[in-house]
């Protein structure tokens, strides 16, 4: 059951208060199109806010609130979700390596997408392996993904300048080519991530794979 943020909570309170139906709120908040407004408020009730913007200016009149209070609750639904997602990752993770490039914002940004940053900049050890191997493991593992892309480039990012081992949440070791150590860091480097949007719906990279891969094969 996935979590209820802050601005549901809200909304559907103050919806209540006034006697006020999902359908009739949507209407009140300019709606003409009651299915699109109701995706609208899907769409807010889970976080998506980029794609419910336009409730979100005509949700204070809709509900009678001040503007104020409905940019509180989003914001409080905000560190909710990151707060979750930080706890979620804390809890997956798994000793890695990152793969340190010349360009830290891949181009083209489509391409990197599709491929995965991931499948592109990180490095997972052998289950159960002494961190003691794990810079050993880095390169070879770097040294697979240029063979595998057949150059000295990684695609999007170009040439790699150095490789992070991430031991725990909160220590991670910044090496050179050569393996040798360069700077300890105060926590894990974390990737970013690289998504398309179609419609105003972001696809991750193994949604957009499933796509192509699904069109090619039919």
């Amino acid at each position: 059951m996935s979590e209820i943020l802050p601005i549901e909570t809200l909304v559907r309170a103050r919806a209540n208060e006034l006697g006020l139906a999902p359908v009739d709120l949507v209407r009140r908040a300019g709606y003409k199109n009651v299915a699109k407004g109701l995706r609208r408020l899907d769409k807010l009730y889970v976080g998506y806010f980029e794609g419910a913007r336009g409730l979100i200016g005509t949700l204070p009149d809709a509900l009678d609130v001040p503007e104020a209070t409905i940019r509180q609750a989003i914001d409080d639904s905000r560190r909710q979700i990151a707060k979750t997602a930080e706890a979620a990752w804390r809890a997956a993770f798994k000793p890695h390596v990152v793969i340190l490039t010349e360009k830290t914002v891949p181009h083209p940004l489509f391409i990197a997408a599709i491929i995965g940053v991931a499948e592109l900049k990180r490095v997972d050890f052998d289950p159960d392996s002494s961190p003691v191997t794990y810079v050993d493991q880095a390169l070879e593992g770097l040294q697979k993904k240029l063979k595998r892309w057949k150059g000295s480039r990684l695609p999007c990012f170009g040439r790699p300048t150095g490789i992070i081992v991430n031991y725990s949440p909160d220590q991670a070791v910044r090496f050179d080519l050569d393996g040798a150590p360069a700077e300890i860091l105060d926590g894990a480097y974390r990737l970013g991530n690289a998504s398309l949007s179609i419609r105003g719906r972001p696809f991750s990279s193994d949604e957009l794979r499933a796509v192509l891969f699904e069109d090619a094969s039919g």
